[in-house]
């Protein structure tokens, strides 16, 4: 009877993490079909800034280009003006619909743009928005010894030197550094400049320890967290099937940026991952009061290292197994 049990184990096994892995999937295309803004409600401020970061971006790399084709960029025009009419129409404006008038008007401005018809229009219209930006969008001169700025000496020693902590010494990280930390890996890219991710932060011990009651793997190490992340991305940045993804891949560029930046300012992190079944996102949802649209990218565990620590080794793989030149069939 054993013999045959462990003949059978790996098949019912199996199947239970297919059937598993559907219901995560439903659960998944569930909340996409529910709070991602594929039906483009603009007159929520929210949804419309989302969509309007995706037009006047088109036209930051059209600003962008050395030698740009004097044509191009119309689409994109006629996107951001049409939002700004609904912002100025609502008077509600959001940093998005601030940054697309700004945009939109330099574009207009150019040289082979100004004395158009429609350019002139356009601008007549916008002069009497009320709302502008403080700061500088579009496009900016880089030059090669700024980019040369940010090459490090002994990258290896930067990169290197980083370990999952998992026991931290008890001193708080005060909330200027997190906020510097953050602010460095704002610069992290995301689709379209969307920069739709949250940062749910707490030094508090009895939250930190009943939100880490819902994810796997740091009970063992629990009550020496003294600072924890819950990184979660807004759904309402999406609009199209092809994007149903994206939000992982935005929410992990992110989540990466933030640890490099906490150890680059000699804060140790661990990340926790949130592959969590619908049950349990449910609960922890119940338990912090998320918004529906935000999705739980991962949780991240923060603090100072002692001066003995103990870490895994966690070697790498050669190199040679994880490149390949590409070539085409």
């Amino acid at each position: 009877m054993n013999n045959i049990w462990q003949k059978v184990r790996p098949l019912v096994r199996g199947i239970y993490r297919i059937l598993s892995g559907l219901n995560g999937f439903a659960y998944d295309f569930k909340r996409f079909l529910l709070y991602s803004s594929w039906w483009e409600n603009l007159k929520l401020t929210e949804v419309r800034n989302y969509n309007m970061v995706v037009a006047y971006h088109g036209l930051e790399k059209s600003l962008s280009f050395k030698n740009r084709n004097p044509n191009s960029g119309w689409s994109n025009a006629e996107r951001v003006f049409s939002k700004l009419k609904i912002a100025n129409e609502l008077g509600v404006y959001g940093y998005h619909d601030k940054a697309g008038k700004q945009v939109l008007e330099k574009f207009l401005r150019l040289p082979e743009n100004i004395s158009k018809n429609r350019s002139k229009e356009m601008l007549s219209e916008m002069n009497l928005m009320d709302f502008d930006s403080s700061e500088d969008h579009g496009a900016q001169q880089f030059e090669l010894n700024s980019f040369r700025q940010g090459v490090l000496k002994n990258p290896e020693a930067f990169f290197l030197s980083r370990y999952s902590l998992r026991e931290f010494s008890k001193e708080i990280v005060e909330i200027k550094h997190i906020e510097r930390a953050l602010k460095l890996a704002m610069k992290t890219p995301s689709v379209c400049n969307r920069q739709e991710w949250h940062v749910h932060y707490s030094d508090n011990p009895v939250i930190i320890d009943k939100v880490l009651q819902y994810q796997n793997g740091n009970s063992p190490f629990r009550n020496k967290i003294p600072n924890l992340m819950v990184i979660t991305i807004d759904l309402r940045a999406f609009f199209t099937g092809p994007e149903h993804y994206q939000h992982w891949i935005d929410g992990g560029l992110f989540s990466m940026s933030i640890i490099y930046s906490l150890h680059s300012l000699g804060i140790a992190s661990c990340p926790l991952n949130w592959s969590q079944t619908p049950k349990m996102d449910k609960e922890l949802r119940k338990a912090m009061n998320l918004e529906n649209h935000q999705t739980v990218i991962m949780m991240i565990a923060l603090g100072y290292p002692e001066s003995d620590n103990k870490v895994c080794s966690s070697k790498r793989r050669p190199l040679g197994e994880i490149i390949t030149e590409i070539k085409l069939k």
